[in-house]
């Protein structure tokens, strides 16, 4: 059964972390997965990404899996300026 993604705003900026975070937590408070649809995101800023590794850290130490599906080159290249490209990679529950 595939699990769904959840698709990510397309600006995800310091206005948009806490509905994320209420999102993100949401789902990990129900034991699912996080699948991140993210082909969407034009604009990216450091709250929503420290969001998104918070998320990806609860969720591991939950035993849930985190990934984030189709990233866009926006979300990419900000990943990558702010040296969290490993800390957002993949995750299989345990």
């Amino acid at each position: 059964m595939s699990v769904p993604s959840l698709p990510l705003a397309p600006t995800l900026d310091t206005s948009a972390a806490v509905p994320l975070r209420h999102a993100l937590l949401g789902l990990i408070e129900r034991g699912e997965a996080l699948r991140l649809d993210a082909a969407e995101v034009a604009r990216v800023g450091q709250a929503c990404l420290q969001v998104l590794v918070s998320a990806r850290t609860t969720a591991i130490a939950r035993g849930l899996d985190f990934r984030i599906d189709r990233p866009s080159e926006a979300l990419e290249r900000m990943m990558i300026v702010a040296r969290l490209d490993t800390a957002l990679e993949p995750t299989c529950g345990a």
